[in-house]
């Protein structure tokens, strides 16, 4: 919801390049299509909607930027990224979901990585994990 009114649906959210907080929101809506809700207009984000100020805007080219590849520090590959837990007042990033794979999720689940750091590319960031093992289990 946007001054009251609703805006549409959250397709996905959009990380820094750094990945340690979120750039904004992708939206759709039927009227409007593909839209952009920037950070600064997100005043909150609870478990069903999230309410912000102002109008959503054109999409911008960064939007495009996601995180995706997990290496440990080795340079063994780990996994990939499937999600974020953002904090949702300050929407700093609390940890990183990652998937080690199909059958890994269904024998081990999917699990949280808090301690990382992101070399960033044109649209994907390659994640590395600094702690031997899985961090936090979901």
């Amino acid at each position: 919801m946007a001054n009251g009114e609703l805006c549409g649906h959250v397709v996905r959210g959009v990380l820094s390049r750094d990945g340690r907080h979120m750039e904004g929101l992708v939206i759709r809506s039927r009227m409007a299509g593909t839209r952009w809700m920037g950070r600064k207009q997100i005043l909150f984000i609870g478990q069903m909607a999230v309410i912000a100020g102002g109008k959503p805007e054109k999409v911008p080219q960064e939007a495009q930027y996601h995180l995706f590849r997990v290496s440990d520090a080795d340079g063994e590959r780990i996994g990939v990224v499937t999600d974020a837990m953002i904090h949702e007042e300050t929407l700093r990033v609390a940890a990183l979901e990652i998937s080690s794979g199909p059958v890994d999720d269904l024998i081990l689940g999917r699990w949280y990585a808090t301690s990382f750091s992101v070399l960033p590319g044109r649209y994907t960031g390659h994640v590395t994990i600094f702690c031997d093992g899985r961090e936090v289990k979901q």
